[in-house]
């Protein structure tokens, strides 16, 4: 099924839309005739991106990882406006060798990447059920697939989501609501530029073997492979053939990774 047809009508809960690849999907989703709610944290940013989407977007604030503000306004949202899909994009990263990340780096990953997903999940779930279907989209990352130096913590929460969303899929099917995971590579936004710049050496390395692709090519993607009923999906030639090879022949990949950290270690 097109994009088009997929998604026209449908009133689609966007995490993270206020930049980045959710802003590129609510982008694409409002030009093929949904409606769009874009849910982020600052308010002023969030409607500045509402007004660039037009009459077919709603905003709603609200900090994802606080499960009592989740579960009260975006079940309110849902009980006013009833959700067809949800797309959970909201993520942050912190990359940084293991020793020097405090532990709260790690829990504020965690709270946002992961208890953030199942929070909005606990919110609109009932309704989708009740209404007989719904589809869930899981944004991990590639870091989700294969774990490579300077992401302990990031890469913890994005494996967790793989996890979460094959359980999620077999108890939703059942009940008509389907639940698909996207893996992205290096995607060109503002979270992005802003991590560079605490990559270590290593991890720019290493990360540097995958192709980083423009926010709205990995958001086309993730809506075309929705549309089509696809589980996992995985934007971009470089991506796929990596989670590829880190199926069939995950030793070659820790060896071209090694490779590339040695190099860097050794500038």
């Amino acid at each position: 099924m097109s994009i088009e047809t997929y998604f026209k009508g449908k009133h689609v809960v966007v995490t993270g839309g206020s930049s980045g690849i959710g802003l590129a999907a609510a982008e694409r989703l409002c030009g093929v005739g949904a409606t769009v709610t874009i849910v982020a944290r600052r308010a002023d940013v969030l409607e500045a991106a509402r007004a660039k989407l037009g009459a077919n977007a709603r905003a709603l604030a609200l900090d994802i990882a606080n499960e009592k503000d989740v579960i009260e306004k975006l079940g309110a949202h849902a009980a006013a406006f009833p959700v067809d899909m949800l797309i959970n994009n909201a993520g942050v990263v912190m990359p940084g060798r293991f020793v020097d990340l405090p532990t709260e780096q790690f829990r504020w990953m965690m709270d946002i990447n992961y208890f953030g997903t199942v929070h909005c999940c606990k919110a609109l779930i009932p309704s989708m059920q009740a209404r007989g279907g719904g589809h869930i989209l899981n944004v991990s990352s590639m870091a989700g697939c294969i774990g490579i130096y300077g992401y302990t913590a990031y890469s913890a929460t994005k494996f967790a989501l793989c996890g979460f969303s094959q359980c999620l899929r077999a108890e939703m099917w059942p009940h008509n609501i389907h639940v698909s995971v996207c893996l992205p590579p290096d995607t060109d936004t503002p979270q992005l530029a802003f991590e560079n710049q605490y990559k270590p050496a290593e991890t720019k390395a290493i990360a540097g073997n995958v192709k980083t692709l423009p926010a709205a090519a990995v958001a086309e993607a993730m809506l075309a492979g929705m549309a089509k009923g696809s589980f996992e999906i995985i934007p971009g030639f470089d991506g796929w053939s990596s989670a590829l090879a880190q199926r069939l022949v995950p030793g070659v990949v820790r060896m071209v990774c090694d490779a590339a950290q040695k190099k860097a270690a050794t500038r």
